[in-house]
Order: structure tokens, then sequence, then C-alpha cells
């Protein structure tokens, strides 16, 4: 994973609850360490990402379980 990439991921992981409790349910697009958007489906998210922020800079994660479910 690349440096931008660990850094989206890294948000991620240290907000999980926070982004669980926001948007369970759907796809967030997360660029520059925030999230940029959120979806109801993986489609609509990649369709979002490209068109505005270049490839390797955005991740997108589904929120489906709390993480304390693990």
């Amino acid at each position: 994973m690349g440096e931008l990439l660990n850094k989206q991921n890294n948000f991620f992981l240290l907000n999980e609850q926070m982004l669980f409790e926001k948007y369970r349910g759907q796809f967030i697009v997360i660029h520059d360490e925030k999230v940029a958007d959120s979806f109801g489906s993986e489609r609509d998210a990649y369709i979002y990402s490209v068109k505005h922020f270049q490839i390797g800079t955005f991740l997108i994660r589904e929120i489906t379980s709390s993480p304390t479910d693990s």
C-alpha cells in the first residue's frame, strides 16, 4: 500500500467507531485523511472518486460493522 493510502487507512482505523456511528451501511470515500463523501453503492463511490481525485490518493471503505463487534 502506498504512503497516501496508508494515511487514508490509518484515518479509518483511528476513527472507526465514529465512522460506524455516522455512516453505517454506506460506502465512504476517504481523501486527505477525512471523509470526502458517502454513497449507497460502491459503484457510485468509485465514480465520484475517480472524477475528483487521482488514483491512489483515495480509499473507499464499506461501513458494515462496529469495531466492537469483532
